[in-house]
């Protein structure tokens, strides 16, 4: 059962359309397409943030990092779209609340990072060449994160 929770009101049009959503949402969107469980997201954020510390190459500010092509792989695919439509189960909207919640945070400059990561994939789907070259930091079961 799909549920329209109307946090974000209407957004439409292309995902890469940043004036349509605030940084936030942006964050929690990113999040959503990336992860289902919370403290997974708290190292993504945590890669998001430390992304931000080398804006010459990944940009300035959260959504900056996000909107880089082919960095996140969610953005504008299924999950984004549904982040973004809002269109969720009630356990999706629950999530996302708090998803929400840790791009308020970011926003703020009150959240604190989890890992010093800036790069992560999911072994599941992924064997990136990059990480061959990086030190590799932890690992969970969605995902292996990475420092270069």
């Amino acid at each position: 059962m799909l549920i329209y929770t109307g946090l974000l009101g209407k957004l439409g049009g292309n995902p890469k359309e940043r004036s349509n959503m605030n940084e936030a949402q942006i964050i929690a969107n990113a999040l959503f397409s990336e992860t289902k469980d919370y403290e997974d997201a708290k190292q993504i954020a945590s890669v998001i943030i430390n992304r931000t510390k080398n804006p010459d190459r990944w940009g300035s500010t959260p959504t900056d990092v996000i909107m880089q092509p082919y960095q996140f792989s969610g953005v504008g695919g299924r999950e984004w779209t549904k982040a973004k439509t809002q269109k969720f189960t009630e356990e999706e909207a629950n999530i996302y609340k708090k998803f929400l919640q840790i791009g308020y945070q970011i926003t703020k400059g009150t959240f604190e990072t989890t890992t010093e990561a800036n790069h992560y994939f999911n072994p599941k789907i992924a064997k990136p060449k990059w990480a061959e070259k990086m030190k590799k930091l932890e690992e969970n079961k969605y995902h292996s994160y990475y420092k270069d």
